[in-house]
This record gives structure tokens, C-alpha cells and sequence, in this order.
């Protein structure tokens, strides 16, 4: 059994600054120790995109000394909020902030979704062809995909077609096209979603900073909520994937005690 962490839309912005009145960064710190404490045997964390809020390079230095400090390998991409120029000035490398990684017999695709100044995702600029290049070397490895955007909009009336992904079509047809593609891990829509396009099972995971009011009479503008930050953990074997979310980070009263004390709740 393989285990990943998917952090996502931490919005992180310059030291000093806040976000809709709260801190991102102080968030994604809580995350990271919070995944350290409950899960030290995690292969991989995987952060999909929207590091930082506004693209300012003071922003990514301040996730770069965050990510220092922390003990297993991290795997980075970007989101529609995300500048590749400025994140290259931090992280270093060039091109699309893209990789492929094994764990286990599992390829992991770590997939570039930025459209420089736009809201929507896209995969041109050979991107689309790298993700074919990549799923034909993989053969029969089961393979994760884990991007920022996602194909469609979950049937959210708040969410408009400029926040999908451009020619949705081609992706979908190029991840089923070797049938090795086992789980899609998105972020963008701020909420906690599952479901499958194309047959292909999805998780959606609603991030660090700020979420989304998951509230379906809402139309155009979404309402914004700081409800406690999020992370998912994947569990991979060669039989299945599980994914679990953590929802609540504060502390807990505890309304019947378990047979292990946790450190992380109260029990009343």
C-alpha cells in the first residue's frame, strides 16, 4: 500500500498580507504538520496548482521556505491564479510545471493546466502531447493524474464555462486511449467533489484557503466561506484506490473516548 498526500489552492500571498481576512500560509502550515503528525508514512505530497494568489514572487519565496522543512518529497503544479515566469524564478527549472513520478508499480502524471491570464485551463503548447507520450511509456502501470483544472463544472450553477478547461474533449480522449489511467485529482473549484468522466474515477479536493458555500441556488458569483482547511489522502495498491479527506483540522470534543489516545481531539 502507497499513500499520497493532494494539498491544493493554497492562495498563498506576500508575508504581512491576509486573503479575504484570513492567512494562507498559516493554513498550509496547519496542513502540512497536521499530515506529518497523522500520516509520517506518506510517499508523496502533490500541491495541484494555485500556490499563491496573485502570482507575486514574494509569495511563492514565502511556500518555498514553507516546503523546506518538510521531510518527504513534494510535487508542484499550477492553477489559473499561478504566474509560471514568477514560480520559475523561485523554484527554478523552465518550461511547464509538469513531471512524472513512480511509486510503486504507480506512474504519477503531475500535469500543467496554467493558460497564462486566463481563468480556464488548457493543455496546448505540446502538453497534450506529452500527456500521450507519457501514458503510452507508462503501459500497464495503473496510472494517477493529478492537475489544477478540471473538464467540467460539476453541475455547479455558479461556475461558468471560462472556469473549464479549454477542448475538455481531448483530454478526456487521450486518458482513455491506453485504459492505464486508474484516478484524476483536481483542485480549482474549492469544493470536495468525486465522481468519473469518461468512466475514469475523479476526486476533487477543496484546498487549504478559502472554500467555496456548496449551495446550489447560488448563480454567477459564489459565495466564499473560511471553513477549516482541507487535504486528501490517497491510498494506492494494485487492487484500488481509496481516498480520504480531511475535513476538519481544529480540535474536536470527543462525545464517546476511542481505544488509542489522539493528541489531535478533546475528549469531553
Amino acid at each position: 500500500m502507497h499513500k499520497i498526500i493532494q494539498i491544493t489552492d493554497t492562495h498563498l500571498v506576500p508575508p504581512g498580507h491576509t486573503l479575504f481576512g484570513i492567512d494562507p500560509a498559516t493554513r498550509l502550515r496547519k496542513v502540512l504538520a497536521h499530515s506529518k503528525y497523522a500520516h509520517a508514512d506518506a510517499d508523496a505530497i502533490v500541491i495541484t496548482g494555485d500556490l499563491v494568489d496573485t502570482g507575486d514572487r514574494f509569495a511563492y519565496k514565502l511556500l518555498h521556505d514553507i516546503l523546506d522543512d518538510v521531510p518527504i518529497p513534494v510535487y508542484l503544479t499550477i492553477g489559473n491564479h499561478d504566474n509560471r515566469i514568477a514560480f520559475r524564478e523561485v523554484f527554478g527549472g523552465d518550461g511547464f510545471v509538469q513531471t512524472t513520478f513512480d511509486i510503486g508499480n504507480w506512474r504519477v502524471l503531475v500535469l500543467d493546466t496554467n493558460d497564462a491570464g486566463m481563468d480556464c485551463g488548457a493543455l496546448d503548447g505540446g502538453r497534450l502531447q506529452w500527456l500521450d507520450e507519457q501514458l503510452a511509456a507508462a503501459k500497464e502501470k495503473p496510472v494517477l493524474i493529478a492537475m489544477h483544472h478540471t473538464p467540467s463544472n460539476f453541475h455547479a450553477p455558479f461556475f461558468g464555462v471560462e472556469d473549464d478547461m479549454k477542448d475538455p474533449g481531448s483530454f478526456l480522449r487521450v486518458i482513455k486511449k491506453y485504459g492505464n489511467v486508474r484516478q484524476l485529482l483536481f483542485g480549482h473549484r474549492h469544493l470536495s467533489v468525486a465522481g468519473s468522466f469518461c468512466g475514469i474515477p475523479f476526486t476533487a479536493s477543496r484546498g487549504t484557503s478559502h472554500h467555496i458555500a456548496l449551495d446550489f441556488q447560488q448563480h454567477g458569483r459564489s459565495m466564499l466561506v473560511a471553513a477549516a482547511p482541507s487535504y486528501d489522502v490517497v491510498f494506492l495498491s494494485d487492487e484500488s484506490v481509496v481516498v480520504h479527506s480531511h475535513h476538519g483540522l481544529d480540535t474536536y470534543h470527543a462525545i464517546r473516548a476511542g481505544d488509542v489516545k489522539n493528541e489531535l481531539y478533546a475528549v469531553a
